[in-house]
């Protein structure tokens, strides 16, 4: 199961970019879709920020409703681009360039929560993602997986307790459990869900990215014996290893905890 960027052919939409009197919204056509940007008639780039979208190897199928769907939604009109909370937060562009917002479509939905909704992406875990905005993808996400659309036929939460034996290579994942240990070393901090690190799923906080999660008194070692979700891409490192470096990659439970 892997999620890698979103390839679509050289589709050509539209002709024109206009920008409104208020700079934080924008009226752009699209051009054709790249990757997970939509390049506009102008030749600005706009990124899908906030939704990870199927790769054409994991289900050719679903990936051609995708497209479809992105082809649908984007080549009858222009689309508005809301910078608004994305600027508030310092993710109103990347280091690219590219535009990152609220993509609105002609008929006012919000482009980045349909794709989710529909089960055709998931919640990324962008980083500085405006915290009103991320909970509406977040529910997106779970009304998807409780419906079973698009992707979750097939795509499982991995069982951070017990995962399956299985080949992990860099793919997207999200897993759900109970951390069962917290060790900071000087480094890094790990969230152990195991009795044995040797070979139980960690999740890791580099030394760089812990002041992101430590805040307000709140200390990484309060996670203990509480029920998470975390996100991202997984590798082998005495097991099934992923790496945060935001918080937006980490959800705790409240109606889940023990105690």
């Amino acid at each position: 199961m892997r999620f890698l960027v979103f390839l679509i052919g050289m589709t050509c939409f539209g002709a024109v970019s206009i920008a409104c009197a208020d700079s934080d919204l924008q009226i752009h056509v699209a051009e054709k879709i790249e990757r997970n940007l939509i390049v506009t008639a102008d030749d600005m780039s706009v990124a899908l920020y906030g939704v990870r979208l199927m790769d054409e190897e994991w289900n050719p199928q679903l990936y051609r409703s995708v497209q479809e769907y992105l082809r649908a939604s984007l080549e009858p009109t222009s689309f508005k681009l809301d910078l608004t909370a994305f600027q508030q937060t310092g993710a109103g562009q990347n280091r690219y360039g590219d535009l990152q917002g609220k993509i609105l479509l002609a008929d006012g939905r919000w482009l980045q929560e349909q794709l989710i909704f529909q089960g055709y992406g998931l919640w990324s875990g962008a980083p500085s993602y405006p915290p009103a905005l991320k909970e509406r993808l977040i529910q997106a996400e779970k009304s998807a997986a409780l419906e079973k659309l698009g992707l979750w036929r097939h795509f499982e939460i991995i069982n951070a307790n017990e995962p399956a034996e299985q080949f992990w290579h860099g793919q997207f994942i999200v897993a759900k459990g109970v951390v069962q240990e917290v060790y900071r070393r000087a480094s890094v901090t790990y969230l152990n869900f195991g009795e044995d690190w040797r070979d139980d799923f960690t999740a890791a906080i580099p030394s760089r990215s812990r002041k992101k999660f430590e805040q307000d008194g709140w200390k990484l070692e309060d996670l203990k014996n509480r029920t998470v979700t975390v996100r991202g891409l997984v590798r082998f490192y005495n097991g099934p290893y992923l790496e945060l470096d935001f918080p937006e990659q980490l959800e705790i439970s409240e109606a889940e905890d023990k105690g």
